[in-house]
């Protein structure tokens, strides 16, 4: 992967994107592109129409006109401090964005046409002497080994025609894919991976951010103004966008919303854990091995212990469970009048799986202690996602700290901290 482009100029840029919806991470994109490349004289939007050759792409989206002015206000807000949280963020840091109306502009040439259009199309319409530049994500460049979805004339034109500027992710995996398609499909792309190190950590988050996180955020009914900024997030709750009738689980997956479906899948996947867990628990019971135990949870909101006792014979092994969702619970339980460290903490943690241990009678206890969220504009809290777990053993106390994507919904965040945890206890219990 070449570290620079060919040629001294990188005057326009490309960018195509569905924008389903586009949210702050499509715009940050371009806005690196702008400080890693200061020649840069326009940004060109490529908005969709909809309709993909990719298969996996085939799901009904807003119409164009709708995504369409979502990424117009959202570009009109970008840098405005009192309308956009990455403004506000880059204001507070001394920091200037970039991407404004004068330098950036969207394309409506692929909303006329009335069928899938190539990315090899819109390159060789463009290209002249010069090759066209075009930022791509890692998740299309990774689609690129698919013939059924680029084929070999499609690569061919790539490989010829277009200089890719590639979204930031993990380095390594990037240079892979493109190995991978010099192997496999015998083409060598030029490209160049994005840098982001001139924008601050707290800039470089909303790199996170997703057009599906968005759509589940809209779902669960978050604050869109951490995802978007705030025009366009209210173009979203103005329309409903995203927001299915919702359904119970037990109806067919088909009539669940995105965020529904995820977590159907997060809760058949805590439900396998704690299967897991009891198997090991009945084979303990079975040798006569310590094999009772308690659960406190604060941030998981008791899906720890739930998902455990909805297993039939939890009985044999499940002692107690308590919620202790406020920090004056917390007090309570620990009988402290004070606390000197922060909730979402190892010593938390580790002081109430002990204490939990001790009160309940239990021959172990789990611990959690995290912060599901919702990702706040407000409070912007750099622990969101983070989850504590301490375990509580006769002869000693683990600790476990996990990480997840800061601006996923609570409910996602809650079930995955309950997996985790649960396969971390088997996993302490086996070793």
């Amino acid at each position: 992967m070449s570290s620079s482009t060919t040629e001294s100029k990188l005057s326009t840029i490309y960018y195509p994107l569905t924008a389903n919806p586009a949210g702050h991470h499509h715009l940050l994109l371009a806005e690196s592109v702008l400080w890693d490349f200061p020649e840069t004289q326009l940004v060109i939007f490529l908005l969709s129409n909809g309709l993909h050759p990719d298969p996996l792409k085939q799901q009904q989206i807003p119409s164009a006109a709708l995504r369409l002015n979502i990424l117009q206000s959202a570009l009109n807000d970008w840098s405005d401090p009192k309308k956009s949280l990455p403004a506000k963020i880059a204001e507070d840091s001394g920091i200037h964005l970039k991407l404004r109306k004068s330098n950036s502009a969207i394309s409506h040439r692929e909303l006329a046409i009335n069928r899938p259009m190539r990315l090899a199309e819109h390159i060789k319409s463009f290209s002249g002497s010069e090759k066209v530049r075009m930022i791509v994500g890692a998740d299309l460049l990774e689609r690129m080994l698919n013939p059924q979805i680029f084929t070999d004339l499609d690569l061919v034109e790539i490989e010829r025609s277009c200089h890719l500027l590639l979204a930031p992710r993990n380095e390594v995996e990037i240079v892979t894919i493109l190995q991978h398609l010099m192997k496999k499909r015998g083409v060598t792309l030029s490209a160049t991976l994005i840098k982001t190190e001139r924008l601050t950590k707290n800039l470089q988050r909303f790199f996170l951010i997703s057009s599906t996180i968005i759509r589940r955020a809209a779902q669960a009914g978050h604050d869109l103004t951490t995802f978007l900024p705030s025009t366009a997030a209210l173009q979203l709750l103005q329309n409903s966008l995203y927001v299915k009738t919702r359904q119970p689980f037990w109806i067919k997956n088909s009539n669940l919303n995105e965020l529904q479906l995820r977590c159907h899948e997060l809760m058949e996947q805590l439900d396998e854990a704690a299967k897991q867990l009891q198997k090991l628990l009945n084979k303990r019971k079975i040798q006569k091995q310590p094999h009772r135990f308690s659960v406190v949870e604060t941030s998981t909101g008791g899906q720890i212990a739930e998902g455990f006792t909805s297993c039939s014979g939890a009985s044999k092994h499940f002692l107690d469970g308590r919620i202790l969702y406020s920090q004056e619970a917390q007090k309570k339980f620990l009988r402290r009048s004070t606390f000197a460290d922060s909730s979402v903490s190892q010593t938390r943690a580790q002081d109430l799986a002990v204490t939990m241990r001790k009160r309940s009678g239990a021959d172990w206890a789990l611990a959690e202690t995290g912060m599901a969220g919702p990702p706040s504009s407000e409070r912007r809290s750099k622990k969101n996602g983070q989850c504590h777990l301490g375990l509580a053993l006769s002869s000693a106390v683990r600790y476990k700290c996990l990480e997840f994507n800061p601006f996923l919904t609570r409910k996602e965040h809650q079930l995955l901290f309950a997996i985790e945890a649960l396969n971390w206890a088997e996993n302490v219990l086996q070793n």
